[in-house]
C-alpha cells in the first residue's frame, strides 16, 4: 500500500512535577485551554490544532479511499437488514396511545398518537424529529415528554454533539412551538401534575448537571426557580418521576454513593424531602407503592453487595425504619426494578444469565421469567401506567433478532406482539453460539461469548470486543450490523472482563481503582485462549470510550498478541484527565479510578497503566482511532495526542489512522443512516486489515 506523507505533530515540551514525579508531555498543546467554548462553538478551536486534526483526517481519507466500495456495500447490507419503514407497538398513557415510526430515507423517528376511543388508523403526527433537524448541521433528539393533560410536549435536542441540550415546548392542539426556550440542560424533564411547568437539570459551564430548576410555561429561562444546587463537584444530578406520578425523584450520585430527595407533586410547595443522607459506598434507588403508602428501596446497605429490596413508610423514611422486602440473596444481582399497583417487577442476573422476578404485592407470590438457553439478553418495560397488569419483555440472543412479548402478570402468560424483521433475510440456524471461560492471571474464570457461522473454519480472523468499566455489562444481544463481519468469515467474541457486572457487583469492584489492571489482564487472557483453542488466528480488538482505555492498555502490554486495534473515542489520556478537575467527568470519576491529585498511591497506579503515559518504542498492530470534536465525555485531544505520540514512538510500519468527526460528539454522528455510515467505515477497515476486502458474503 502506497501511503501519502504521514502527518507529524510538532513537539512542544511541557513538564510538571506531581507527587515528586516529573510528567513530560510533548503534545499537551493539542488540548485547547478554551475547551468549554469549543463545546458550544467548534469554530473557536485554535487554528494550529484544527490544522493538525484536518491533516490527520486528510491522511486517513486519502489512504483509505480503497475502502470506499466496500464501505458502500456494507452500508447497504446493514441498511437492508433494518426495516426502514417500521412502527413501535403503541403504548397507552391515559386517554391516548403513543407510538413512533420510521420512514424510508428519514434519519429520525416520527412521533404519533391517537385517542383510545379511536384506532391507529386515526393517529396523527404530533412531532417529527426530521422536520426539526433541517436547519442544523448536527442534530440529536433528546427526549419527548407530554404533559399530564396531553396538551403540551416538551422536547429536547443537542445541536453540537456537546450534550448541552436545549428544550422547546409545543402546543399539541395547534402544532406550534411556544416562545419558551431553555438551554444548557441534560435533556430530561418532569412535568408538574397541574401542567403549569416542569422540572429540569441545568448543566454548569464545565458540563456538570448540578442544579435543579422549575420552569413556568410562558416565562423566560431567567425567571426559572432554582430548587437545588449541588456544591460537591464530585456528584451529578438526574431526575425522573415515580410511575404513580406522585413524586419527582432527584438522585444525587457518583459511581459508588447516592442520595435521593423527592418532591410530593400533589402538594403545591416545590419542597424537597431527603430520603437518606449520602454515605460513602452506599447506593440506593426508590419506587413508590401508592396502595401501601410506602417506598420500595433498592440498596446495597447492610453489606448487600449485589443489592436487595427494602421498604419504608413514605411518611417516615428514617433509615432505622427500613425493613427487608426482598432479603439479600448471595450470587443474585438485582439490576433494575419497578413498582406497579399490584406487582413488583425485578430484573436480575444469576450465573451471568438474566431473568425477571415478579412479586404479587397482595399474595407475596413470586414468579421467575427466564429462557432455557445458555446465551441471551432479556429486558422489560413497565409502560406508562401505574395501574397496569401488563409489562413488555424483550428477548434476543447473538443470533436471534429481538422478540417483544406482552406478559400478563395476573395470568403469568406471555404472547409475542412483535418480532424484529431482517428484510434481507436471516436464519439463526446458520450460526453457532457458545460461551467459554479464560483463566486470568489470578485464576479467575472470564466468560467469553462467541458467535460465528457454522461453516467458519478454525483459526479464523476474530474480532474481540471489550469494555470493562463502570459496572456496565455487555449483553450477548442481537446486532444485525455485525453480521457483515461474521458472514465474511470472522468470529465475533465478547470478553466479559472485570470492571463490568456480568458476574455481580464484586466483578465490578475487582476491575476498578487499584484493581483496574485486572481488566486488561482478563482481556489478554481471553485473546490468548482464543488462539490456544484454535478458534482464532489474527485477532482484532475493538472498544470505545472506557473500552478504548482497554484497547490502549492491552496493545501497550501485549502488542504481539493483536493483529489490529480499533479504539473509538478512546479514554487513553487517563492520568492527565483525572488530574484535571475542571473537566466535566473528573471529580465523579475519582470513585472509579482513584484520586491522583490527593493520593500519591493512586497517582502511581494510574501512571502505571495509562495508555498515553506507557507508549513504548516497540512494534504496534494496525490501529484506527476515532474522536468527536465536541465530545464532553472523552475530549477530542485524548485520541489526537495518543495518535501523535504513537507516531513518534512506534517502531513498525503498520498503518495508524485517526478519524475526527468535526461535527459530532461522544456518540458519533447523529441520525440512523449516518450511524450506519460510521459503522460501515469501521467494519470496512477491520475487513481490510484482515485481508478480507474481497471476501464474498455468505448467505
Amino acid at each position: 500500500m502506497n501511503l501519502i506523507k504521514t502527518p507529524k505533530a510538532s513537539k512542544k515540551l511541557v513538564e510538571k512535577i506531581i507527587h515528586n514525579k516529573k510528567l513530560s508531555d510533548q503534545f499537551e498543546w493539542i488540548r485547547d485551554d478554551n475547551w468549554q467554548e469549543v463545546l458550544h462553538s467548534p469554530n473557536t478551536l485554535k487554528k494550529n490544532i484544527r490544522k493538525y486534526i484536518d491533516n490527520e483526517n486528510h491522511w486517513t481519507d486519502k489512504n483509505l479511499t480503497i475502502l470506499k466500495p466496500l464501505e458502500k456495500k456494507i452500508f447497504n447490507e446493514i441498511k437492508n437488514k433494518i426495516k426502514e419503514e417500521d412502527k413501535s407497538i403503541p403504548q397507552k398513557d391515559g386517554d391516548w396511545f403513543y407510538f413512533s415510526e420510521t420512514k424510508k430515507n428519514k434519519q429520525y423517528s416520527i412521533l404519533s398518537r391517537y385517542e383510545i376511543k379511536n384506532s391507529i388508523k386515526n393517529s396523527k403526527i404530533y412531532h417529527d424529529w426530521n422536520r426539526e433537524s433541517k436547519t442544523y448541521k448536527y442534530f440529536k433528539p433528546g427526549g419527548a415528554f407530554n404533559s399530564n393533560d396531553h396538551d403540551y410536549l416538551a422536547w429536547s435536542y443537542d445541536d453540537k454533539g456537546s450534550e448541552f441540550y436545549k428544550i422547546r415546548i409545543k402546543n399539541l392542539a395547534k402544532g406550534n412551538n411556544l416562545k419558551d426556550y431553555i438551554e444548557n440542560t441534560d435533556g430530561n424533564i418532569v412535568w408538574s401534575l397541574n401542567n403549569e411547568g416542569f422540572y429540569y437539570v441545568k448543566m454548569d459551564k464545565n458540563h456538570r448537571p448540578s442544579s435543579l430548576y422549575f420552569h413556568f410555561l410562558g416565562e423566560s429561562q431567567s425567571e426559572d426557580i432554582e430548587i437545588y444546587k449541588e456544591k460537591d463537584s464530585g456528584y451529578f444530578l438526574n431526575i425522573r418521576e415515580t410511575l404513580s406520578k406522585k413524586y419527582l425523584i432527584l438522585t444525587i450520585h457518583n459511581h459508588e454513593t447516592s442520595e435521593i430527595r423527592v418532591i410530593n407533586q400533589k402538594q403545591l410547595k416545590k419542597k424537597l424531602k431527603l430520603i437518606a443522607k449520602r454515605k460513602k459506598g452506599i447506593e440506593y434507588n426508590i419506587e413508590h407503592d401508592e396502595e401501601k403508602s410506602r417506598f420500595i428501596i433498592l440498596t446495597n446497605k447492610d453489606k448487600a453487595t449485589d443489592f436487595k429490596l427494602m421498604e419504608t413508610s413514605e411518611d417516615d423514611v428514617n433509615k432505622k425504619n427500613w425493613k427487608d422486602f426482598l432479603p439479600y440473596r448471595e450470587g443474585i444481582l438485582i439490576t433494575n426494578f419497578s413498582c406497579l399497583s399490584n406487582y413488583i417487577i425485578i430484573q436480575e442476573l444469576e450465573n451471568g444469565l438474566p431473568r425477571i422476578l415478579t412479586i404479587n404485592k397482595k399474595t407475596k407470590k413470586k414468579n421467575i421469567i427466564k429462557f432455557n438457553e445458555d446465551l441471551y439478553d432479556l429486558d422489560f418495560n413497565e409502560g406508562c401506567e401505574y395501574k397496569s397488569d401488563k409489562i413488555r419483555i424483550y428477548y434476543s440472543s447473538m443470533s436471534t433478532p429481538q422478540i417483544t412479548y406482552e406478559y400478563k402478570l395476573n395470568e403469568q402468560k406471555k404472547r409475542i406482539i412483535k418480532k424484529q424483521e431482517i428484510p434481507s433475510g436471516h436464519s439463526p440456524k446458520n450460526y453457532s453460539l457458545k460461551r467459554i471461560y479464560a483463566e486470568s492471571h489470578d485464576g479467575k474464570k472470564i466468560p467469553i461469548s462467541i458467535i460465528k457461522r457454522k461453516d467458519t473454519p478454525k483459526n479464523a480472523p476474530t474480532l474481540l470486543y471489550g469494555y470493562g468499566s463502570y459496572g456496565i455489562s455487555i449483553s450477548p444481544s442481537f446486532s444485525s450490523s455485525r453480521l457483515s463481519l461474521i458472514d465474511r468469515g470472522m468470529v465475533y467474541a465478547i470478553a466479559h472482563i472485570r470492571g463490568g457486572m456480568e458476574k455481580g457487583k464484586k466483578w465490578y469492584d475487582d476491575g476498578k481503582k487499584k484493581n483496574k489492571v485486572n481488566s486488561f489482564k482478563d482481556f489478554i487472557s481471553c485473546a490468548e485462549l482464543l488462539k490456544t483453542k484454535n478458534i482464532s488466528k489474527d485477532i482484532t480488538i475493538h472498544g470505545g470510550s472506557a473500552g478504548g482505555l482497554l484497547i490502549g492498555a492491552s496493545i501497550n502490554m501485549r502488542p504481539d498478541l493483536f493483529h489490529c486495534a480499533v479504539a473509538e473515542v478512546p479514554f487513553v489520556d487517563v492520568l492527565n484527565t483525572i488530574l484535571d478537575d475542571s473537566l466535566p467527568l473528573t471529580p465523579p470519576e475519582w470513585e472509579e479510578w482513584g484520586n491522583p491529585i490527593k493520593n500519591k498511591s493512586d497517582f502511581n497506579y494510574i501512571h502505571s497503566y495509562s495508555p498515553y503515559e506507557n507508549i513504548k518504542e516497540q512494534d504496534y498492530p494496525t490501529i484506527l482511532a476515532t474522536s468527536g470534536l465536541t465530545d464532553p465525555r472523552v475530549t477530542y485531544w485524548e485520541a489526537t495526542k495518543w495518535v501523535a505520540k504513537l507516531r513518534s514512538k512506534k517502531t513498525d510500519n503498520n498503518p495508524l489512522f485517526l478519524k475526527t468527526y468535526t461535527d459530532a460528539g461522544h456518540g458519533g454522528m447523529a441520525g440512523r443512516y449516518n450511524q450506519i455510515k460510521e459503522t460501515a467505515f469501521v467494519y470496512a477497515f477491520i475487513l481490510w486489515s484482515n485481508d478480507l476486502l474481497k471476501r464474498p458474503i455468505a448467505r
